[in-house]
């Protein structure tokens, strides 16, 4: 009886097939890695538009119809170390506020005039901490007239005031929330910047043109700084996809000592331009609205002089990035994502007679 003899494959025959394999999984791999690529940074831009679109519809539908508003950074209020203590905002708020509602009355009839209760808004848009990207809406309810000091315009109990963040939770704490959030003041595009030390050599950079070509020796260059005023106003909102460590975008000092952030892509810039609809569309667009006053030394009701807006009897400017109080900027030209953006600003339809303060 003959013995069967099994037949297999040798060693060599297996390697030279593995090494066959191995040399089409290389080059299908080859083909798969850039769509695949693609694929992601196609994803990731589609999210981060969605996001600072809803961020943009947010900001435009809060301030758009503000009658006046001042635009401050941290590093400018108080005493200019970026920690603003609530004495120091509380200050900040009633230089606005003094500036537009003091002692300003409103009738309910021939006979019946009253001082006038109504609420300043404080947006915060936050660039650094645990809550970066958030925005902040905090509400300030204040009167016209304290009956019992005879004050002008008084904020009512400003400590009691909590703010509460606007932005959809989901933005920061869903499972693909790994982004990360920069607002800078003015309508800025990406530049192509060198790969910064500690990045990641595989990644490109990109910075905004107006903080990457910022000249501290020229500040006025027009290619430089925020570049805001009432009727150019926009904000730049950056979203990139968060590395290790969750540091998406490092921040680079230059040579002439301008730092700028890095951001690494895919990142996501979307340039707001915001349209000031209230404030630019009234006959004369520099000053707020002039309302009637009475002090309570006065004879007679008189409207606010729109001569001298920012006298103790004026209606105040629409817009301002200056401290009314000693010309201080409260907006400096080069953008700094190391500091938190405030809008201050109120509504006209929010102001109403406080008819438990009848004007004598």
């Amino acid at each position: 009886m003959k013995k069967m003899i099994k037949k297999g494959f040798t060693l060599v025959e297996l390697i030279v097939v593995m090494a066959v394999f191995s040399i089409i999984m290389v080059a299908v791999m080859s083909l798969i890695d850039p769509v695949s690529k693609i694929y992601r940074n196609t994803a990731v831009a589609e999210k981060t538009y969605a996001n600072a679109n809803s961020i943009q519809t947010y900001l435009q539908a809060n301030l758009e119809y503000a009658e006046s508003m001042v635009v401050a950074t941290s590093d400018n209020i108080g005493n200019h170390d970026g920690n603003i203590t609530s004495d120091e905002m509380n200050t900040l708020i009633e230089e606005y506020g003094k500036s537009h509602f003091n002692y300003i009355v409103a009738a309910t009839s021939e006979t019946d005039v009253y001082y006038v209760t109504g609420n300043i808004h404080v947006l915060r848009l936050i660039n650094n901490g645990p809550n970066r990207g958030q925005i902040l809406h905090s509400i300030y309810p204040f009167v016209s007239n304290n009956t019992s000091n005879n004050n002008g315009f008084e904020l009512v109990d400003p400590d009691s005031v909590s703010g509460s963040f606007e932005i959809n939770p989901a933005f920061f704490n869903a499972r693909d929330a790994k982004y990360n959030y920069s607002y800078a003041l003015g309508g800025c595009k990406f530049v192509n910047v060198p790969v910064p030390d500690g990045g990641d050599p595989d990644s490109a950079y990109k910075a905004l043109d107006r903080d990457f070509s910022f000249d501290p020796a020229n500040p006025s260059d027009p290619n430089s700084g925020t570049g805001i005023s009432q009727s150019n106003f926009s904000l730049s909102i950056v979203i990139d996809k968060a590395g290790k460590n969750n540091q998406g975008s490092i921040d680079v000092t230059k040579d002439n000592g301008n730092e700028y952030r890095a951001f690494r892509c895919p990142a996501t810039i979307q340039a707001t331009p915001i349209s000031l609809t209230a404030m630019n569309t009234r006959s004369n667009t520099l000053y707020a609205v002039s309302r009637p006053y009475k002090k309570p030394d006065d004879d007679k009701i008189s409207y606010q002089n729109t001569i001298t807006p920012e006298s103790d009897n004026g209606c105040g400017w629409s817009f301002f990035t200056k401290s009314l109080v000693d010309g201080s900027e409260l907006v400096t030209d080069q953008i700094n994502f190391h500091e938190d953006i405030y809008f201050i600003y109120a509504y006209t339809d929010e102001l109403e007679a406080d008819t438990s303060n009848e004007v004598v």
